[in-house]
């Protein structure tokens, strides 16, 4: 056996151990699963990127063999699902040195379908009906705050639309979950990669290169996205489809994700030309963030009229 080979077999089983720590932590911890979420893929990550893609499957199988013992397979199975195989197409990723957009994406769509498995066996083998628990919960909640402004002493006639709103942000709620699912999978995917190249690098390893945030770009189709949902969702209304709506929904909160991520980078560039700090940045774009739609007007106007290489340019004829 070659002393690389030997090196790989130690660092995948000290790796595989951490791997079933995190997650037996994401488990009994429920504030923790977020970060065993982003931990387990990691870990695979820099197997992959240090050693080759085998390496990491190879600590996958073995992890969910020993979490089979320790806990039941059925769960095994499902953490493997939800964090392995994400992990296992981001490790592919950085062996085959995707582009920042693939790098996000691609692991995006599998973890997405990896949940619509999860789901999937949640109804059909543990006879769980999703869609009863979501009716449950609006109904439990919408019960609960009716009681609550009641208690404050409004009247019937206040309570009524409040309720009426309440309901109408379900039925939102529920039109872009995908939209939603995706955004939140492309974020996750970010902070794997963040994670893990500082691992890798401290290793003595070559992480991917992710943009910095001045240079966050979106494809300029996300105003069509955002234009075309907008269009829909009055079609949706007009002609009372649910099929139309559901798309429509998904359609506009993908495109205000993007735009709004793009608002962040130029105003991220905007200020970094300016001088300031890193922290009165922050402070800025959140403050702006909380200003209902100015972040996505902002990306929208970045994305037709290129503010940033417009404010580049002119900062550069100033000096």
């Amino acid at each position: 056996m070659k002393y690389s080979d030997t090196r790989a077999v130690v660092e995948t089983g000290f790796l595989t151990a951490l791997i079933m720590v995190f997650t037996f932590i994401g488990l009994t911890v429920p504030a923790m699963g977020i970060f065993a979420s982003i931990l387990m893929p990691a870990v695979l990550v820099v197997l992959g990127a240090r050693h080759g893609i085998r390496w990491s499957i190879l600590a996958t199988i073995t992890s969910g063999l020993v979490m089979s013992v320790v806990i039941t397979p059925f769960m095994a199975f499902m953490q493997v699902l939800t964090s392995g195989i994400p992990g296992l197409v981001l490790a592919y990723g950085y062996e085959r040195r995707w582009s920042t957009a693939r790098l996000l994406t691609l692991p995006a769509f599998t973890m997405m379908a990896m949940i619509a498995v999860q789901l999937g066996m949640a109804q059909y083998v543990m006879h769980v009906d999703l869609g009863q628990m979501w009716q449950q919960f609006q109904q439990e909640t919408m019960q609960s705050m009716e009681v609550a402004y009641r208690e404050q002493g409004l009247l019937e006639e206040q309570i009524q639309p409040m309720v009426a709103n309440m309901a109408n942000l379900f039925k939102q709620m529920a039109y872009v979950a995908i939209a939603a699912l995706f955004m939140s999978s492309v974020i996750i995917s970010y902070a794997i990669c963040k994670v893990a190249n500082v691992i890798v690098r401290r290793t003595g390893g070559k992480g991917v290169t992710l943009p910095p945030m001045e240079q966050w770009q979106v494809p300029q189709w996300a105003v069509y996205i955002f234009a075309l949902g907008i269009l829909l969702t009055y079609w949706g209304e007009q002609y009372q489809s649910e099929l139309i709506n559901v798309i429509a929904y998904n359609l506009y909160a993908l495109g205000t994700y993007m735009l709004v991520l793009q608002g962040v980078g130029c105003l991220w560039s905007i200020f970094k030309s300016y001088g300031l700090s890193t922290g009165f940045r922050l402070v800025l774009i959140f403050l702006t963030l909380i200003m209902n739609f100015a972040t996505l007007w902002i990306g929208m106007l970045d994305l037709i009229f290129n503010l940033r290489r417009r404010l580049a340019k002119k900062s550069a004829d100033e000096e």
